[in-house]
This record gives structure tokens, sequence and C-alpha cells, in this order.
């Protein structure tokens, strides 16, 4: 049984994995933040709603058809405000590839809403599999 606040984190990835911004955004504090891995081309730290709007609009949308994928929920961990949710996403890509990956989402709860995402996940896959 989940406790409340892994219950609110899967809510809010759901949320982000159908490509919903506002439904996603709408669970955190104004000031919430999105941390990328440095590899990655996205800027280091941004505002939720500027993250969430770059991967919905550029990395889902390379989908075939756009942002349609599936997610296997491996583990959610939940400890005092923070929660882990492990889970792999599969698809295809406009590109003709298979895609799949293994991410770790690690968020920050703060007053019973999202503070902080921190996106953990092989970026030289990525890299690959979506190519120049």
């Amino acid at each position: 049984m989940l406790d409340r606040d892994a219950e609110l984190a899967l809510q809010f990835m759901r949320a982000f994995w159908r490509g919903d911004v506002d439904g996603s955004v709408a669970l955190c504090t104004p000031e919430a933040r999105f941390i990328f891995a440095r590899s990655l081309p996205y800027p280091r730290e941004c505002p939720m709603r500027e993250a969430h709007e770059s991967i919905v609009n550029g990395l889902f949308a390379l989908f075939d058809p756009p942002g349609q994928f599936t997610v296997e929920v491996k583990h959610v961990l939940s400890c005092d405000g923070q929660v882990t949710v492990e889970y792999s996403a599969h698809g295809k890509l406009a590109n003709g590839r298979d895609y799949e990956n293994d991410y770790v989402m690690a968020l920050t709860l703060r007053d019973g809403r999202v503070a902080e995402q921190r996106a953990y996940t092989d970026t030289q896959h990525l890299a690959r599999l979506f190519g120049p």
C-alpha cells in the first residue's frame, strides 16, 4: 500500500507521461524546479512548466504517433517527503527505431505538492536512439 506522498508522486508522473503539462504542474509548488542530467541538451535546472513543455514538445513528439508510449512502473519508494519512481518506457519512434529505456525520477515534496523533479536515465542510449 502506497502512502499519500507516493500516491501524489504517481499522479504527477502519470500526468507527465500523458503529456498533460497543466495537470502535472497543478500538483507542484509555485517555485517547483526540474533538474536535468548534465549531458542532456537542456538547462541544468529550470522551472517545472518550462521543463515539461520542452520534454512534451521535444522528446515525446518524436514518437510515432507523437506522445504514444507505454510506461511500466517497477518501484516506488517514499520516505520523509522524498519519492523515487523507477520505471521503463517503451514505444516506437518516428525514425523507425524501437524505444526502450529505464528511468528513475526522484521527487521532493513540500506541503503536499511536488517541489523538485530530478531525472536519471542512460543519456547516451537516448542519443543513440534519437540520433543527431
